[in-house]
């Protein structure tokens, strides 16, 4: 089964108009701005990307440019067996690559009240929160949900986490007071509805850990770049991976890099008239070794036998077992040959018998392959045989690198 994420034809607007219809029966301006999608006045701005699977449309999104670094997420439509393929959730987490990649510093949708139980879950899983509501007063109509995507170029260290934390709940509208060892939180008076009185929550440190309540839990690093993806947050003991593969398990796995005679025409395909496959499995296995540092939202670099280095993306989650138990666990293991997965299990040491699977997301490939001996160039102690943990100084100049074009 192959998932398709392109951009819309006009082949495709018949079917689009039933993926919208919840939207339009709430908004009959979503009709116009589908029609604009199609219209070859530019100055109309609509746009509409969808991923289909058996030419059936699952899942499409409909969105303009409200200013040079703001997106307007008009609508999120579903289609046939979009829960069961999250289809939803893979357009929109295509869609964040794309806009992260464009420099889009915010989008915002406005959600009737009649998808919210549909469209929230999935945009949160996505990163966007609650901005508010928009109320009509009456029975008749339920309020509006506004959420929105905030984007942050830039990586936070360990140590400013704190800090940081504090500026962006000052930026959403909460007031902060210190607390021993950490700060309380609520929104401010001003931002409150009627008959709402909130009461504070707090935010401390626990040793290396973040702890927020009531109630109590750790607030994970991953947690925070979700929320404001490409955000990477910087600590002493992380350290990329790196992940090896051949190239077979590469292609059934994620997209390569066009070849040297591609880049000219299509190294930018992840802009405008996109067509591309998306791979309903993004799991992987490796030797275990480079371990130690591992953590949700760790780097990932992907490196392809005999080609080089070819995307990044970050953990998703990992498993450290022996191959027969990972096959009773986790479905997504049945892509691959047990025979194969066998090979890499550690033969001797603690780990003996056990196998590394990791779970990915946030996928981008280069634009171009970055060749061992470039890598080299940079890294002399580079060795792409295992998977093994890399310097963010490597890491970082060899993403650059794939993403020069000469």
């Amino acid at each position: 089964m192959e998932m398709i994420f392109r951009t819309a034809a006009k082949k495709d607007f018949a079917a689009l108009k039933k993926v919208f219809r919840p939207w339009t029966d709430s908004d009959p301006n979503i009709s116009d701005f589908l029609e604009a999608a199609f219209s070859s006045d530019e100055t109309r701005g609509f746009r509409c990307e969808l991923v289909e699977v058996g030419k059936t449309i699952r899942a499409a999104s409909l969105w303009c440019s409200d200013d040079a670094d703001q997106i307007r997420l008009a609508a999120l439509g579903s289609g046939p067996g979009a829960s069961e393929l999250q289809a939803d959730e893979r357009l929109m987490r295509e869609l964040i690559l794309q806009w992260s990649d464009a420099g889009v510093k915010k989008v915002t949708a406005r959600i009737p009240q009649s998808l919210a139980s549909t469209v929230i879950g999935s945009l949160k899983t996505c990163g966007f929160i609650l901005e508010g509501v928009s109320s009509h007063c009456g029975l008749a109509e339920g309020p509006d949900v506004r959420m929105c995507k905030h984007f942050l170029h830039s990586s936070v260290s360990h140590t400013r986490v704190m800090e940081f934390l504090q500026e962006i709940l000052l930026s959403l509208g909460y007031e902060v007071r210190p607390e021993g060892e950490g700060f309380g939180y609520r929104i401010k008076t001003d931002y409150r509805l009627p008959f709402i009185f909130s009461s504070w929550h707090r935010i401390t440190r626990s040793g290396p850990d973040i702890i927020i309540h009531p109630p109590a839990r750790i607030l994970e690093l991953h947690e925070l770049e979700t929320l404001f993806f490409p955000l990477t947050i910087r600590s002493k003991r992380d350290k990329p991976l790196l992940l090896p593969m051949e190239k077979k398990r590469a292609a059934s796995l994620i997209d390569l890099p066009p070849t040297n005679s591609q880049q000219n025409t299509l190294f930018d395909s992840r802009t405008l008239n996109e067509h591309r496959t998306i791979h309903l499995n993004n799991l992987t296995y490796s030797y275990p070794t480079g371990i130690q540092s591992m953590r949700k939202g760790l780097p990932v670099l992907f490196y392809v036998n005999r080609i080089g280095a070819v995307g990044s993306g970050r953990i998703e989650e990992w498993f450290l077992d022996e191959p027969k138990n990972l096959y009773n666990r986790l479905d997504e293991m049945g892509y691959f040959d047990p025979e194969d997965v066998k090979e890499y299990a550690a033969v001797s040491g603690p780990r003996s018998g056990k196998v590394l699977v990791i779970r990915f997301n946030w996928y981008k490939p280069f634009k171009r392959h970055v060749a061992l001996e470039e890598i080299r160039a940079i890294d002399e102690s580079f060795n792409p045989q295992r998977t093994r943990s890399l310097s963010p100084e490597s890491f970082r100049a060899i993403t650059l690198a794939g993403d020069l074009v000469s």
